[in-house]
């Protein structure tokens, strides 16, 4: 029993030292310097906020016009446009770091977030306690908000098995949290997990993926894009 017990070890960390030595071979063939889209126009009548990680940033995109607050911004040219993310945050630091005051509110506040929450393991309690602050704190300083996270984030092609089988299962139970606190608050929930199956991004993965195979493309980001809008469309959210 005990050398099953080593054999069963060894072979998970074998398995381990493989998806670690695929992300860190992934990381090395993109930059993370980009820099999230922007544009003041203080005397705009609409006012947008972008707030989240990296998905926020739209890192992956060849630009950032090509992220999601980007694509926002070819589509209303005279919107005043903030954008308050970085790579790598999580919720707790949204919680932290979350916009108390601002000189006039938010036609939109749009939350991406939630990815790395999934990915390192934070607690769903936590994740559920967090995410309900946020959004109290994103309706005080919008009329309307919008919440996403990475949809599923066990497809991604970086993950191996078992990992891919353990994210998308997070993934899960973070989008069931995510639509039950957007229901309950008031607040709109983009639903971007599809199963594998269903998985427009594994159908063309080179269009839809950036190089690390974790972060979308300019394409990706342009269908998250048009998932916002349907979302907002199918709840009669005019933005003008």
């Amino acid at each position: 029993m005990l050398y099953v017990l080593l054999g069963v070890a060894a072979a998970a960390a074998i398995v381990a030292a493989v998806q670690v030595f695929i992300i860190c071979l992934n990381i090395k063939k993109m930059s993370y310097d980009s820099k999230p889209f922007v544009r003041d126009n203080p005397a705009a009548h609409l006012r947008f906020l972008f707030i989240g990680d990296s998905t926020a940033v739209g890192t992956g995109a060849k630009n950032n016009t090509q992220s999601v607050a980007g694509y926002f911004g070819q589509d209303f040219p005279e919107a005043d446009i903030h954008n308050n993310s970085y790579n790598g945050r999580k919720l707790n630091q949204l919680v932290e770091e979350f916009p108390q005051e601002v000189y006039a509110p938010y036609d939109l506040v749009v939350v991406q977030i939630g990815g790395n929450d999934i990915m390192k393991f934070t607690s769903f309690k936590d994740i559920d306690r967090d995410i309900t602050t946020v959004i109290a704190d994103a309706k005080k300083i919008g009329r309307h908000v919008v919440i996403l996270h990475s949809g599923n984030v066990g497809a991604a092609p970086v993950f191996i098995w078992p990992f891919d089988w353990i994210m998308t299962e997070r993934a899960r139970t973070v989008r069931r949290i995510y639509m039950k606190k957007a229901r309950e608050n008031g607040v709109l929930y983009v639903d971007l997990f599809a199963e594998r199956s269903n998985d427009l991004f594994l159908k063309d993965i080179p269009k839809y993926y950036c190089l690390d195979h974790l972060h979308p493309s300019g394409d990706g980001y342009r269908w998250w894009y048009q998932r916002i809008r349907a979302t907002l469309n199918s709840a009669g959210v005019v933005l003008q």
